[in-house]
C-alpha cells in the first residue's frame, strides 16, 4: 500500500452515518455526534452499540469490544487489518484505479445469493462456501466423493473462475444424475449457475465447466435419456453454443450412446439463469414451453456435418475459453462490460504429436495447421512455442502470429497442450542414423527419424533384394568398385570396432563411372539420389549432414566443386575428427555438440591431397585411381540396377549383425590377419592405411557371405587389397619434409644461374656438397607452394638435411656466412648423393 494513503485523514473523507447503515439496524441519533443501533456482534434487543459521527469510533456496552471502523470491518467482513483499511480507502475515493485493479475485489456466497436470486441455505447444502478468494463450488462423484472445487471469482474479476484443490476436469452434478433416470430426461447447460437454477426448481440438469470443456467419455451418463441441451446464442466472432452442442453430439455419436437429443435456445435471455432472473415467479412455466418446443437432433446427419468443422482429422480437446474455428482461434474473456472474445490468431493451428528425442529427452512438436484451404504439418522444438520471441518464426510456415499477438498465442499452445495432456500422441525420434543401444535407426518400429525439421524417408526400399544382388555381383570382379562397396557395408562397424575414422576416395577421367559406383554403394541403404550430396556446400552444412548420418556411409560427389585446396583440407579435417564446432544458441547456452563415427566415401577428377598438403590429409584419406568399371556401358548398366532396386542389403546387414553374436569378433580377427599379411608385404605403408585396408576387407570376407552368398572369397579380397595398396603413398612420400626437400632440390637443379655471381636475383652459394640459400628466398620459395618453413625446417634438422647452430641455448635454422668482406646469415642444406638421391620403387606384390 503506498506510504500516502498510510496518512491520509480518512475521517474528512466518509460519512460515517451511511458506512454503518449497511451494517446496523435500529439506528437512533443521541446527540450531536453519536448514534445507537443493535449490536452486530451478539443478539442486542436494546441497542448496546454505538458509534460517533466525526471519526467512525464504537463501542459495545455490552461487552463485545470497542474500535474504530478498520476494526468493525475485520469483524463484520473476517479479513485483515490491511484489507480493511483497503475498504476505507475506496469508501473514502482514495483508492486510485491502478491500486482497486491490484487488490482482490472480495466475492462471497452472500453475494452469488443475491446475484443469481439463489436461496442461501440451498446453496449452502450443495456445499458451496465462502473461501479466501471468492465462492468454492465443489464437485462429486456419483456416490457423494470429492473430485475437485471450482472457484467462482467477482463478476467484475479479470479471471471469473479458477479450479481449485483437486485434479482433472469433470461434469458438475454427478451426484445428482439419480434424479435424471429417475424423471427420464436431463438438462445440459454451460456453468455451475445454470445448474443452480434448474435443481432449485426441480429440473434435473447437468453443468460442464466451459462450452469447449465437454469430453467424450462423459457421454456415457447420457444412456437412456433425453438431452436437452442449452445452446446459447451466438457471439460476434464465434458460435460458443454450437461447439457446445457439436462436441457433445459428436462424443454421444461415437460412444454409440441410446440417446434422443434436442436443443433449444433462449435468445433474449441467453441461458436458463437469465430466464430465471428475468421472471422467478413464471420460470418454470416458461422454461416448459421452452423444453416442448427444443429441436430434436438428427445424429446422423449430425456426425456427417461435424466431419467438416474439423479441419484437422484428429481427436482433440478444446482448451476451456477457446474456440478452433476454420476462421482461426478465438478465446472469451470476462470484462467489465462482461464476455468479451478476442482473436488469438486467423490460422487453425493445433499441436498434433509431440516428439521426445531417445538420446537427450528434448522435446519437439508437430504443428497441424490450415494455411490456404491446405493441411500442413511441421516439426519444430518445443521452446519455439514456449517463448514470445521464438513463436514470431512460425510466420515464416505461413502461421499468422506476430509481436502483438505473440504473447496470446504462447498461452494458447500451453493451454492447449495441458488439456490434451492424454489426448497428443506421444513419439519418441533421433536426429541420428545408426546406433543407440542395441537398436539401429531407421530400422526400429515406432521410432521417427527427423532431418532437418522433417520426418527422414531416404531410407527406404524399391525393387527387390534379389534383383538388386544379380545386378550388383557383376561389377564386384572390379578392384575398385568392390572396395566401395565393402568400405559402405563396414560404416556402421567402425563404432562398435573401435576403429578410426576414415575417407575412401575415388578419382580418376571424367566418364570413368566413379559416381556410378558411389551411388551403388550407398544403395546398400536407401535411394542413393537421397544420400549423396557433393563438395559443393558449406563446412556447416556438411557438419549437419554427417551428424545426421552418424554411423552410416556419407557420400560426396564432385571434388572438383570445391575449387579451394585449403577448403577440401578442412573437410578431410573436420570429418575426420568426428566432432562438429562447439557454438552458442540462440537463446543463450551452447548449442548439442554433433558427432559422428562413419566413413566417408567421396569421388572427383582430382585427388583430396596435394603436393603441399599436411600429413594429417593422406594418413586419413585412402585415394583410389583406378576405373570402377571397364567401359561406360557397365557404368550404364550399374545405373539401371540402382535407379529401380536399393535399401534391402543394409537391412540384412544389419539383422545378420544384431542376431549372429559372433560376427564382430569374426570380422576383427579376420582384420588382424589381414594386417599382419599387409605389413609384411608393405613395410613401407602408412599404419594408418594397413589398418582401414584390414578392417575394410574383413568386412569384405563377411557380406560375400552372409549378402552375396559366396562361401570362398579370401583370395579375392586380398587381390583386392593388394590393388588398392599399390596406389598409396609410403611413410617416406607422405613426409611432408621430404616432399618440401624433394621441391628445393628440384628447384636448384633447375635454377642453377640463380647461384652464380653474375644473376640478377642470387639465391645462394651452390657447392658441391651443399647449397646455402639466403634465407628470404628460401622462404619464399617454400611458402609459394604452401609448405611451412618452420615446419620444414625442423624436419629437414631432424633427418640430418639442414645445418643447425645453438646460440645461447637456442637451435637456429640460420648461420653467419663471410663473403668476401661482407658476413650475411643463409639457411645451409644437404644436397643428396648420387647413389642415394631416390626411394626405391616398390613392384606390385602378388600375395
Amino acid at each position: 500500500m503506498s506510504k500516502q494513503y498510510k496518512n491520509a485523514e480518512l475521517d474528512k473523507h466518509i460519512d460515517y452515518e451511511r458506512f454503518y447503515s449497511r451494517y446496523l439496524t435500529n439506528m437512533r441519533r443521541t446527540g450531536t455526534d453519536k448514534i445507537s443501533a443493535r449490536c452486530p456482534f451478539h443478539d442486542d434487543q436494546h441497542n448496546s452499540f454505538w458509534f460517533r459521527i466525526a471519526n467512525g469510533c464504537w463501542k459495545c456496552e455490552a461487552g463485545c469490544g470497542q474500535g474504530n471502523a478498520v476494526t468493525f470491518l475485520e469483524r463484520m467482513e473476517k479479513i485483515n487489518r490491511k484489507e480493511a483499511y483497503k475498504m476505507l480507502l475506496k469508501e473514502a475515493g482514495l483508492l486510485d484505479k491502478s491500486e482497486e485493479k491490484k487488490g482482490k475485489m472480495r466475492y462471497t456466497l452472500e453475494d452469488y445469493s443475491q446475484e443469481k436470486k439463489l436461496p442461501l441455505d440451498f446453496l449452502k447444502r450443495l456445499g458451496l462456501k465462502t473461501c479466501k478468494t471468492g465462492v468454492e463450488i465443489p464437485y462429486y462423484d456419483e456416490e457423494g466423493k470429492f473430485l475437485r472445487a471450482r472457484i467462482r471469482h467477482h463478476p467484475k474479476s479479470e479471471n471469473r473462475f479458477t479450479w481449485g484443490k483437486g485434479k482433472g476436469t469433470y461434469p458438475y452434478g454427478l451426484w445428482k444424475i439419480n434424479e435424471a433416470y429417475k424423471k427420464g430426461y436431463i438438462v445440459v447447460v454451460e456453468g455451475e449457475s445454470d445448474t443452480h437454477t434448474l435443481w432449485l426448481n426441480d429440473y434435473p440438469a447437468l453443468g460442464i465447466p466451459g462450452a469447449t470443456a465437454f469430453k467424450a467419455e462423459w457421454a456415457k451418463y447420457f444412456e437412456g435419456l433425453k438431452v436437452y441441451i442449452s445452446r446459447e446464442p451466438a457471439g460476434e466472432k464465434t458460435d460458443a453454443g454450437q461447439t457446445f452442442v457439436n462436441k457433445i453430439c459428436t462424443s454421444i455419436k461415437e460412444l454409440g450412446v441410446n440417446c434422443k437429443v434436442f436443443k433449444f435456445t433462449i435468445d433474449e435471455y441467453k441461458d436458463p439463469s437469465g430466464l430465471y432472473l428475468k421472471d422467478t415467479t413464471s420460470f418454470k412455466e416458461n422454461f416448459d414451453k421452452i423444453l416442448q418446443s427444443a429441436e430434436e437432433i438428427d445424429l446422423t446427419e449430425y456426425i456427417e456435418a461435424t466431419k467438416e468443422e474439423n479441419p484437422f482429422g484428429i481427436k482433440y480437446n478444446t482448451p476451456q475459453g477457446y474456440y478452433i474455428t476454420a476462421e482461426g482461434i478465438f478465446k472469451e474473456t470476462t470484462k467489465k462490460k462482461g464476455l468479451e472474445t478476442i482473436e488469438i490468431t486467423k490460422t487453425p493451428v493445433i499441436i498434433s504429436k509431440k516428439l521426445v528425442d531417445i538420446e537427450t529427452s528434448r522435446q519437439k512438436v508437430e504443428l497441424a495447421y490450415i494455411n490456404n484451404n491446405r493441411r500442413n504439418f511441421i516439426v519444430i522444438d518445443k521452446e519455439q512455442i514456449a517463448n514470445n520471441r521464438c513463436i514470431i518464426d512460425l510466420s515464416n510456415y505461413g502461421i499468422l502470429v506476430n509481436s502483438i499477438n505473440a504473447k496470446n498465442m504462447v498461452q494458447y499452445f500451453y493451454d492447449f497442450e495441458s488439456a490434451n495432456m492424454d489426448k497428443i500422441p506421444l513419439k519418441f525420434m533421433t536426429n541420428k542414423l545408426g546406433w543407440f543401444g542395441n537398436k539401429f535407426f531407421p530400422y526400429e518400429e515406432d521410432i521417427l527419424v527427423l532431418f532437418n525439421g522433417n520426418v527422414f524417408e531416404g531410407l527406404t526400399t524399391a525393387g527387390t533384394f534379389q534383383e538388386w544382388l544379380q545386378g550388383i555381383k557383376q561389377f564386384r570382379y572390379n578392384e575398385a568398385f568392390r572396395f566401395m562397396l565393402a568400405a559402405s557395408f563396414a560404416a556402421p562397424l567402425l563404432k562398435l570396432l573401435q576403429q578410426r575414422i576414415f575417407l575412401v576416395h575415388l578419382w580418376g577421367d571424367s566418364r570413368s563411372g566413379k559416381t556410378a559406383a558411389l551411388k551403388a554403394a550407398l544403395s546398400v541403404w536407401g535411394n542413393p539420389e537421397d544420400l549423396i550430396v557433393t563438395f559443393n556446400a558449406t563446412k556447416v552444412g556438411l557438419e549437419k549432414n554427417a551428424s545426421f548420418y552418424n554411423d552410416l556411409p556419407i557420400g560426396i560427389d564432385e571434388r572438383q566443386v570445391a575449387n579451394n585446396q585449403e577448403f577440401t583440407e578442412n573437410i578431410v579435417y573436420m570429418l575426420s575428427l568426428g566432432k562438429g564446432k562447439l557454438r552458442g544458441s540462440k537463446t543463450g547456452g551452447l548449442q548439442p555438440l554433433t558427432s559422428w563415427h562413419t566413413i566417408i566415401l567421396s569421388t572427383g577428377e582430382e585427388p583430396l591431397s596435394s603436393t603441399t598438403s599436411n600429413e594429417g590429409v593422406f594418413t586419413r584419406t585412402i585415394e583410389i585411381n583406378l576405373k570402377p568399371f571397364n567401359n561406360e556401358d557397365e557404368a550404364r548398366e550399374c545405373y539401371k540396377v540402382i535407379n529401380n532396386n536399393f535399401g534391402w542389403a543394409g537391412r540384412e546387414w544389419i539383422k545378420a549383425i544384431k542376431q549372429n553374436k559372433g560376427l564382430l569378433q569374426q570380422i576383427k580377427d579376420t582384420s588382424q590377419s589381414l594386417l599382419e599379411q599387409i605389413l609384411i608385404f608393405y613395410p613401407e605403408i602408412l599404419q594408418s592405411h594397413a589398418q582401414a585396408l584390414s578392417f575394410v576387407g574383413a568386412v569384405d570376407i563377411a557380406t560375400s557371405k552372409i549378402i552375396f552368398g559366396e562361401e570362398k572369397s579370401e583370395e579375392i579380397t586380398i587381390v583386392v587389397i593388394s590393388a588398392i595398396a599399390e596406389q598409396l603413398q609410403s611413410t617416406e612420400e607422405v613426409d611432408i619434409g621430404q616432399r618440401a626437400y624433394d621441391y628445393i632440390v628440384d628447384m636448384v637443379n633447375s635454377h642453377i644461374s640463380n647461384f652464380k655471381d653474375e644473376a640478377k636475383e642470387r639465391w645462394g652459394f651452390l657447392n658441391d656438397d651443399f647449397v646455402d640459400f639466403i634465407p628470404a628466398i628460401l622462404g619464399k620459395l617454400l611458402e609459394e607452394q604452401g609448405f611451412n618453413p618452420k615446419k620444414v625446417y625442423t624436419s629437414w634438422a631432424e633427418k640430418g638435411l639442414l645445418k643447425a647452430v645453438f646460440e645461447r641455448d637456442k637451435r637456429k635454422f640460420q648461420y653467419p656466412k663471410r663473403i668476401g668482406k661482407q658476413v650475411c646469415r643463409v639457411i645451409r642444406i644437404k644436397l643428396p648423393q648420387a647413389e642415394s638421391s631416390s626411394i626405391p620403387l616398390r613392384g606390385i606384390k602378388e600375395l
